[in-house]
């Protein structure tokens, strides 16, 4: 079945997410999408530091394992992963994807397949050069892109477009039932630095 935004409409009108980080990453672990983002296995962090903190150093997140995979989640918006960990994660035939959306309406998609970067836009609905998207995502990619030359802009959920292309690189779609899992006491939760990612041109 192909990946579809209203798909994933409905899943954040379910659950209610509408800001964090969504990682995807077929034929993983838990424990390596948990290194690879470094996350904090040796309880050196405080969950409750991580929660009570105004400038949070680290970010909760939550790990399920999937049918293909691993999703990792966390709700800030703020600790998605580095270019090099996505790249790194997707090594060995494998795809990563991610999708973040903060508070500051950035919405970051990436994605990766067998450790090669295939895309990476911090802010992705404002590329000035579509040329670089993959032309498996383009059909997608347009329904959020924001054309500045424009007098209107009739576009879609940024969140709910990068999900569905999350799909499209991995294969594994993403259910409101996955998400309640990464929510519930089911999933495996830890610290992972926060601040990691830094934008081609601010690299």
């Amino acid at each position: 079945m192909a990946a579809t935004v209203e798909h994933y409409d409905e899943l954040i009108e379910e659950t209610g997410f509408e800001e964090g980080t969504v990682l995807v990453v077929t034929g993983a672990t838990i424990d390596e999408v948990a290194d690879a983002l470094e996350a904090d296995r040796h309880g050196t962090v405080d969950p409750a530091d991580v929660a009570a903190a105004e400038a949070p150093t680290h970010a909760m997140y939550s790990f399920v394992q999937l049918d293909g995979g691993v999703l990792a989640a966390e709700d800030t918006g703020y600790a998605d992963p580095p270019v090099s960990a996505l790249v790194a994660l997707s090594s060995g035939g494998r795809s990563a994807a991610v999708v973040r959306d903060n508070i500051q309406a950035h919405a970051r998609f990436a994605c990766a397949r067998d450790g090669a970067l295939l895309f990476d836009a911090d802010e992705y609905v404002f590329v000035a050069d579509r040329s670089g998207v993959p032309a498996e995502l383009r059909a997608l990619f347009d329904r959020a892109w924001v054309d500045l030359d424009a007098d209107e802009h009739d576009v879609e959920d940024p969140l709910a477009v990068a999900l569905a292309m999350a799909e499209v690189v991995t294969g594994i779609e993403v259910t409101v039932e996955d998400v309640e899992r990464a929510a519930s006491r089911d999933a495996v939760r830890l610290p992972v630095p926060a601040l990691r990612y830094v934008p081609e041109a601010e690299a």
